[in-house]
């Protein structure tokens, strides 16, 4: 792992061909890509440290240990959410080498077929599956699993068109990390839910299915951005430079003095780790990856965005663009947590300490046990009834008086036959997302004995929320308001699936694990029997799902987009934006493998140019 001092500005050149912002999941992938051919020079920076011999992101099963805390995250809370009783919700977002890749829980869910196709369908010719299944494979390798373990936990889907050769390390961890609390529970789960073959690229089976993870097959430690697309031979690259702890301020724009020309990045403004004010040029393209609260943020500060917006915090608008900040979607997700049948422990064994220093020892010792494992299992499932009865999605629409609800494209989604419209996800620990504000409470196993969470994700939200500035000062949050469950769809179809939790905990073999009349952490403890009271499950449960994204859309700009099918930003040269926030649409599972795919095609975009 590289050992160069990321932080420090010494010898830095004032002019690079192309100059980063974000040092994260995006911003390294088209780094390490471009710098490939050695006559580019570039230039990353990224605000957060070089962490990248941190144990809390080294080791995955630690990931939520950084959430809310400054040294890995932005620590961004949202505004009172209408939709949801008025709750503040936590919205954790890495700065740090690696970005979020290198905080997440690492789950590798792949989109939908259909969900790529639909992003050609609002105007991105090449943005298509058929252009994008390349490059999911690109980004990664994958290590299948042993022959008992895929047999065991209906892993059989798996059918060899993973990646065989790209940086980031997929694998199952180590395949006796199971500890026996947890061993279980992928096993019932896995019984519970059938796989279904349909989709081109296994993972994506409308089914169950125990969650590939960003693990290295063996050494068990995560791979991300940080580590694997700046490893150590990239980071002794010559043509490439990497600072962190460096916030960028602005970005410097050439004004042409009359004429058709559009004004042109030129490069940016930052400061530093030793706090002075620097300016950097970009001969050819400045290049956004900030991610989808910071880039539209940095958009705004640097005068492209609303002019009435800018006009109130005194910034010189360069472009007017009221739809940058716009389009803010997420997926939504509201756990259930159930206390499990003596003698069965549960991941709530990690409140005793002798049990973490077990566990530590276990995972630096043999790379096994708890922490060398994803105990994550999965599933996506069509809207069903109580019964598990198919649901009309289309009927229902018509009836709710959604029929014509926008964007049509994914009106259309929803509604073809056999369309998962949630994913559910199984968590060997407990989960308690009231009030929502802060990670520590939800994921911090607070409350006593031992508990199992099913998961209910809402996987097409229509829903849309925002990201602009609330100051001029780069160094103020910005205000991020996902207005979440304010279209009537959402809430609907996310309390039908939330209906459905009691259910699947009490169909065989996953009832025999839990406790017979034990407790329920979520609604007061009691049974969710109703509609109505899974919509206030909704509304006091719902936990944002870290996927945030679409806040400068790649669509046409008379259909709100902020960048074209390049990725290049409208009314300006040599501006371009390569993180999720280009996402038209989110896609249907974890956005994660999303992310890496895109900056793969916008190297492959930028070097064609």
């Amino acid at each position: 792992m590289s050992t160069v001092d990321t932080a420090s500005t010494d010898g830095m050149s004032t002019n690079y061909d192309y100059v980063i912002v974000g040092g994260g999941t995006s911003g390294l992938v088209v780094a390490s890509r471009l710098t490939e051919e050695k006559g580019i020079r570039v230039l990353v920076l990224e605000a957060g440290a070089n962490r990248l011999r941190d144990p809390k992101i080294s080791i995955q099963a630690l990931a939520a240990a950084t959430y809310f805390d400054p040294e890995y995250d932005w620590c961004i809370t949202t505004e009172p959410q209408v939709g949801l009783n008025n709750r503040r919700l936590a919205q954790p977002l890495g700065k740090t080498l690696g970005g979020s890749s290198a905080i997440n829980l690492g789950m590798v869910v792949y989109p939908s077929k259909s969900g790529f196709d639909t992003w050609e369908k609002l105007g991105n010719p090449g943005w298509g599956w058929k252009t994008m299944e390349n490059y999911f494979r690109r980004f990664h390798t994958f290590t299948e699993p042993q022959a008992k373990f895929k047999e065991e936990f209906m892993l059989n889907y798996l059918n060899g068109v993973h990646g065989t050769d790209g940086p980031i390390q997929v694998s199952y961890g180590s395949e006796e990390g199971f500890p026996p609390f947890a061993q279980a529970w992928p096993r019932a789960w896995s019984a519970l839910c059938k796989p279904i073959d349909g989709d081109p690229i296994a993972g994506m089976c409308i089914g169950a299915f125990n969650n590939a993870a960003t693990l290295h097959p063996t050494t068990r430690e995560r791979s991300h951005a940080g580590n694997a697309y700046f490893s150590d031979e990239i980071a002794q690259r010559q043509n490439l430079r990497v600072i962190t702890e460096a916030l960028v301020e602005k970005i410097l724009f050439l004004r042409p003095n009359s004429g058709p020309n559009k004004p042109r990045a030129a490069g940016v403004a930052f400061v530093g780790k030793d706090g002075r004010r620097r300016q950097v040029s970009a001969t050819r393209e400045v290049i956004l990856a900030a991610g989808a609260v910071k880039s539209p943020q940095l958009l705004e500060l640097s005068g492209i965005g609303s002019k009435e917006r800018l006009e109130k915090y005194d910034i010189d608008c360069l472009l007017d663009n009221p739809t940058v900040g716009e389009n803010f979607q997420d997926h939504g997700f509201v756990p259930f947590s159930w206390e499990v049948a003596d003698p069965i422990t549960s991941g709530d064994q990690m409140r005793n300490p002798s049990v973490v220093e077990a566990a530590m020892v276990a995972y630096q010792e043999a790379r096994t046990g708890p922490l060398s494992v994803n105990a994550l299992a999965s599933a996506f499932f069509p809207l069903q009834d109580e019964s598990l009865a198919p649901v009309s999605v289309s009927r229902l629409t018509s009836d709710l008086g959604q029929a014509e609800a926008e964007p049509r494209v994914l009106r259309e989604q929803i509604c073809t036959p056999d369309a998962s419209s949630a994913q559910f996800i199984l968590a060997p620990f407990q989960l308690n997302p009231f009030p929502g504000d802060n990670p520590s409470q939800i994921f911090g196993l607070g409350t006593e004995g031992f508990y199992v969470s099913i998961v209910a994700v809402l996987s097409h939200p229509f829903s849309r929320g925002s990201v602009h500035i609330q100051s001029a000062d780069p160094n103020s949050s910005p205000v991020v308001d996902p207005r979440a469950m304010s279209h009537p769809l959402d809430l609907e179809l996310h309390a039908r699936h939330v209906l459905l939790l009691e259910k699947i905990r009490d169909t065989p073999p996953l009832r025999e694990l839990f406790k017979e009349g034990g407790r329920r952490l979520h609604h007061g403890g009691q049974r969710i029997e109703t509609l109505d009271q899974a919509k206030q499950a909704v509304k006091n449960g719902y936990t944002p799902h870290y996927h945030v994204c679409g806040t400068a859309a790649m669509m046409p700009r008379e259909s709100g987009g902020v960048v074209d099918s390049s990725l290049r930003v409208y009314g300006v040269d040599g501006l371009r934006i390569v993180d999720a926030s280009v996402f038209p649409l989110i896609p249907r599972g974890n956005i994660q493998s999303s992310v890496y795919a895109v900056a793969e095609k916008a190297a492959d975009l930028i070097r064609a140019s």
